[in-house]
């Protein structure tokens, strides 16, 4: 007898709270096999991994920043859409240009002649020499110079783009020098 009454109390409780025992089973089985899904539409638990095709996509919907950094290569890029594809397929110019365009200028060396250089007050001597006009000077230095001389500078001329000066101390000897530079030509 005291079954029936358990059973008979549980009956009850089951009737008066029958809403409460749902939502709890449904709690407990994970509840998205009952959850509602709008109509044609696909949630991610549904869809087994790797199943998804290009066909079952929404034109659209895959879109620049849904796809990871570094991840698209050859077929998946249509090179008619990039930034200045006229020449994308032509990998032999950039710009319209020839990469020889590209090195439109020659790098030259010239030197000063070969002599005393001209006498400073303080007994030294000093010489300079220049790119062609419009050139471009690059480097320079002393060349030539005795053993017994000693460079006191060398260096771009002040005021100038494109002269190389040099001053040295023949220490009492004979010594003829020259400068040695190397010049950017500038074509048009």
């Amino acid at each position: 007898m005291n079954t029936n009454r358990i059973l008979g109390s549980i009956a009850r409780l089951v009737r008066a709270q029958w809403l409460g025992l749902l939502a709890l089973v449904l709690v407990l089985s994970g509840g998205a096999a009952y959850a509602a899904v709008a109509k044609d539409s696909v949630v991610s638990k549904s869809i087994k991994n790797g199943q998804v095709k290009t066909v079952d996509l929404k034109d659209g919907a895959v879109t620049g920043a849904k796809v990871a950094p570094d991840t698209l290569t050859g077929d998946d890029i249509d090179e008619s859409t990039l930034v200045g594809a006229g020449n994308a397929g032509n990998a032999s110019t950039l710009g319209g240009l020839s990469p020889s365009a590209y090195a439109r200028s020659t790098v030259y060396k010239t030197e000063a002649a070969t002599d005393a250089g001209t006498a400073l007050g303080d007994g030294t001597f000093a010489k300079a020499m220049a790119c062609n006009a419009g050139d471009i000077l690059l480097s320079g230095g002393p060349a030539s110079i005795a053993n017994t001389s000693e460079v006191l500078e060398s260096f771009p001329t002040p005021g100038s783009t494109n002269s190389w000066s040099v001053r040295i101390d023949k220490n009492a000897q004979t010594d003829a020098f020259t400068v040695v530079i190397l010049c950017l030509d500038q074509v048009a």
